[in-house]
């Protein structure tokens, strides 16, 4: 099967569209172990390194059955970085989508129309015809999708499921075939369910936000250090199923909807906006503390930082920003900040 992959921060590229036009969405991530020679010969040292990472990989080459790559307006950096893959990377179909900043009534007519753009070019290039019909169908299946997966995320909350098996679950989801992942997620749903709590004596509860984290090994470095991530506003994690599209009326307009009504992502502003998110998750589900984490030189969280480091001493909730590299061995360098946290917490 043909693959449309993409390339978003904020998650608000539409499967469903994909999906329609007969096609697997594949969400690209990062990878940790390699370096970014090419990629720094067309972007300075001080851009977004996870940024830079899937550049690197797109320059040399990406999965010969992934004949395009979509773009979505994630945050300025990722919005540049477009015309750079435009010159360097060697694909059938670009697209770069424009996810509006506001969510008004224009802006949801805008993203609209952009959505109809992007349909309209599927179908050019791929010989291809998107219906209503076929776009209804994918949003319900996404629909379940989400829907299974909100229902697995609460079993973080009772210690049943470790933050790290469930962001390499929300990972397989957005690589794989849907139709195959609803049957995995009600497996493991089923098997969850039957499981026991496991040992929390000295685990302490975290809010997990920030920047793109795609590396499960990072979720598992947090448990080794004493963490439990049971909520998390990541777009491997709640962003990507916070809500479900509505399957009534114009399937465009309920895409465009559900993506713009979800809390806004971290990189995306007003840093007020995302704080209310952020105090109203770590107040339901009583953690600990938050752990900010942002991918070197990521504007947008190291932007919202002090803000929130104001605000959550004013609710004495213990907040820990971090600035690190994308490699494994900055997780180690930073073993013992965490272990401080952990000990005021």
């Amino acid at each position: 099967m043909k693959k449309i992959a993409y390339f978003d921060a904020c998650v608000e590229t539409p499967e469903e569209i994909i999906l329609a036009a007969d096609m697997l969405p594949i969400r690209l991530f990062g990878d940790p172990e390699i370096g970014i020679d090419k990629a720094n010969e067309h972007v300075p040292p001080t851009h977004c390194v996870w940024a830079r990472n899937i550049l690197e990989q797109a320059i040399n080459g990406l999965d010969d059955n992934i004949k395009g790559v979509i773009t979505t307006h994630g945050c300025d950096c990722t919005n540049r970085e477009f015309d750079i893959w435009l010159e360097c990377v060697n694909l059938e179909f670009l697209f770069f989508l424009n996810a509006p900043l506001k969510r008004n009534e224009t802006a949801l007519n805008f993203f609209m129309n952009d959505i109809k753009e992007l349909i309209s070019q599927l179908e050019e290039k791929f010989n291809v015809n998107i219906t209503s019909e076929k776009i209804n169908e994918a949003i319900k299946k996404m629909n379940k999708i989400r829907k299974l997966l909100r229902e697995i995320s609460s079993f973080r909350v009772d210690m049943k499921l470790k933050g790290s098996e469930f962001h390499a679950l929300v990972k397989k989801v957005q690589q794989s075939d849907k139709s195959k992942m609803i049957e995995i997620l009600e497996l493991k749903l089923a098997e969850i369910k039957e499981r026991k709590p496991f040992p929390n004596a000295n685990l302490k509860k975290v809010l997990l936000t920030g920047s793109v984290i795609d590396d499960t090994e990072f979720i598992k470095f947090l448990e080794e250090v004493g963490f439990q991530i049971v909520i998390d506003d990541l777009c491997i994690g709640t962003k990507y199923f916070w809500n479900s599209v509505d399957e009534d009326g114009d399937p465009i307009k309920g895409l465009a909807e559900f993506h713009l009504s979800k809390p806004i992502y971290s990189t995306k502003f007003p840093s007020y906006e995302r704080f209310r998110v952020l105090k109203n998750l770590a107040e339901k589900y009583k953690v600990d503390g938050v752990i900010n984490i942002a991918q070197k030189f990521c504007e947008p969280v190291l932007y919202d930082h002090p803000y929130f480091n104001k605000k959550f001493k004013e609710l004495e909730i213990p907040y820990l920003f971090v600035e690190m590299e994308y490699n494994r061995e900055s997780y180690k360098q930073l073993t013992t900040r965490f272990e401080a946290f952990r000990e005021i917490i």
